[in-house]
């Protein structure tokens, strides 16, 4: 039987967002087209087996899981029909974060809850009490006029703040000055890659409600949702093809590409195409000829996140019996100098381990993964080189900042001392080949004060851009954001009906 050529919708990448994109369309009976250009499926979301072992690629942890179920992960995942695969594993209650500040030699245990927090700042640094009520009365009222955060908000426009226009780094020097008590607060900045001086406060308030109130990782990591989710579109009308991708967008009328020429040389036509892939790369597919200047400046001025260089590993000896918090190396107390590179050769930098017990032939195994934060110019001298393929200096550059970190881990972490089995380590250019993405960057791009991301409608009208990068960074961003186009290209009635669970025709 020939293949079929003519779709509904072409989603273009099977990250999170791309698959819940799939999801839902599906779910409404559409005629689905989704590309992956790698040779699997999940993006960062998927797992690696380092002999045998598997280890997450991006996704470690998410804040939406809410203890009673009601949570907005909770709710999205319900909408799909995967709620019931996927299991989280929630940190320990009392001390979901454990951050050890080097320069200062003193350490502390970061509670679950922002009102735990909240108490415990103030309990441990009483000079700041009246500046932490102030801070995080701020921070909730940011959450309280922010609809999306919510699935019942999610047919809601939100309106623009005050708090949009300001860093998280001024309202810390207004509201809490001691330079411990901002690292503490900003620390959250290391789970989406930009320096408080650069990031909107309301965009700091939003990435972090979520893993304040509840951070979980996941059992089976991230392959959990994304096999959770292919099961259930390949019993639908969705074509997935890997090792393929849109090559060019043709025939726009009326600013709407009418026909779509695969890296095969194959042509497909739809209604309408997702991209939740990288907005440059979402550029090098867009018509010249039928963009602004503006639009392309724009693009080609995002900047882009940190990256890491990862080491994953087993801890020999027998696993942890309860999950374990996340454990952080801070060398400074500012997050804006460990965010910003400062040199042109590595340095030692924030350093997080996560944990995670993992069943292997049959027995549990407690897997590590150390992720040091990295930057673009450190690897710049080798970036034309592809994986297999790279010079001596490159791997000797990489043997060099892994032994950094295994140190850094025994040194500061006592039950590591003598425990550490390296397995394999990673650098942003393993990251960049392996994803398809510019950089490498662990977030996709900044989230900058005065920056307007590319999400939803395209400027060639029937193409459309969600993913981590277009809304908020992390699973839960990219996920909001998938909606969010659904909410465009099903209707507003008609994805209030599926937001309120009435079945789809």
């Amino acid at each position: 039987m020939a293949a079929r050529t003519d779709y509904d919708y072409i989603v273009v990448g099977s990250g999170i967002a791309g698959l819940t994109v799939s999801r839902i369309l599906s779910q409404h009976g559409a005629r689905i087209l989704l590309l992956e250009k790698a040779a699997t499926l999940g993006g960062s979301a998927s797992r690696v087996r380092l002999q045998g072992v598997p280890f997450d690629i991006g996704f470690h942890f998410t804040g939406g899981f809410a203890p009673d179920g009601s949570g907005v992960l909770d709710d999205m995942l319900s909408l799909l029909g995967v709620r019931e695969r996927i299991r989280p594993i929630r940190y320990p209650h009392e001390a979901c974060h454990h951050i050890v500040f080097t320069s200062v030699n003193t350490t502390y245990d970061v509670p679950c809850g922002m009102a735990n927090l909240r108490e415990k700042l103030k309990r441990d640094f009483p000079s700041q009490r009246d500046g932490l009520d102030r801070f995080f009365q701020r921070f909730l009222e940011v959450i309280a006029r922010t609809p999306t955060l919510t699935v019942a908000g999610f047919d809601q426009a939100p309106e623009p703040l005050e708090e949009d226009g300001v860093s998280l780094q001024q309202v810390l020097d207004e509201l809490v000055p001691d330079p411990l008590v901002q690292a503490i607060v900003g620390g959250f900045c290391m789970c989406y890659g930009t320096p408080p001086r650069e990031v909107p406060f309301a965009t700091h308030c939003r990435i972090c409600f979520g893993l304040h109130e509840s951070m979980a990782r996941v059992e089976n990591g991230g392959q959990a949702f994304v096999d959770a989710l292919v099961d259930v579109l390949r019993k639908t009308s969705v074509d997935i093809r890997v090792g393929m991708t849109i090559q060019s967008c043709q025939d726009i009328v009326d600013h709407k590409a009418e026909r779509f020429v695969l890296t095969d040389g194959s042509e497909v036509s739809a209604k309408a195409c997702v991209f939740t892939i990288h907005p440059r790369n979402i550029l090098e597919l867009l018509p010249r000829e039928h963009l602004s200047r503006a639009f392309r400046d724009r693009v080609l001025d995002f900047e882009p996140s940190v990256a890491f260089l990862a080491v994953f590993g087993l801890f020999e000896g027998d696993p942890a019996v309860e999950p374990q918090p996340i454990l952080s190396i801070f060398p400074d107390l500012d997050i804006n100098a460990m965010l910003t590179c400062r040199t042109p050769e590595p340095i030692p930098s924030p350093l997080a381990v996560m944990r995670c017990r993992e069943e292997v032939s049959g027995r549990l195994v407690e897997t590590f993964t150390a992720l040091e934060v990295a930057f673009p110019q450190w690897t710049r001298r080798w970036a034309g080189s592809s994986v297999g393929e790279r010079p001596r200096e490159y791997y000797q550059y990489k043997l060099a900042c892994t032994e950094s970190i295994l140190q850094r881990m025994e040194t500061n972490l006592n039950d590591c001392r003598g425990r550490l089995r390296l397995m394999d380590s990673s650098s942003s250019l393993t990251f960049r080949d392996y994803l398809h993405t510019p950089d490498g960057a662990a977030y996709g791009i900044k989230q900058k004060l005065g920056q307007f991301n590319v999400v939803g409608r395209l400027p060639i009208q029937n193409l459309y851009a969600a993913g981590q990068c277009a809304l908020l960074p992390g699973l839960v961003g990219a996920m909001t954001s998938a909606f969010l186009v659904c909410r465009n290209l099903l209707g507003r009635e008609t994805f209030r009906r599926f937001l309120a669970g009435v079945p789809c025709r």
